[in-house]
């Protein structure tokens, strides 16, 4: 009879050992879940940016004309840089 007694506080800690291991791996499973789930939101967001910016709606309007800004002002610069040098 001694020898079940000994045994029951190692069962006991087996148990809430086998708990802890099991919560664990829920909150890995469900931190991984959350980092896919905001994945998905980054690339969602990245392809209806752009689907809107090559759109004909007032964003595709904008963004073109963002690019052809910028575009303009690359052409531009070095020659003012020049100018601001030589005179």
């Amino acid at each position: 009879m001694t020898r079940m007694e000994n045994l029951q506080p190692s069962l006991d800690e087996q148990t809430r050992q086998d708990a802890v291991y099991e919560a664990a791996m829920r909150s890995i499973s469900a931190s991984k879940r959350e980092r896919e789930r905001k994945g998905y939101v980054v690339m969602g967001g990245a392809m209806e940016f752009g689907e809107g910016a090559l759109g004909d709606g007032l964003f595709g309007k904008i963004s073109h004309g963002a690019k052809l800004f910028m575009i303009a002002f690359a052409c531009a610069l070095p020659p003012l840089l020049v100018w601001q040098v030589l005179l």
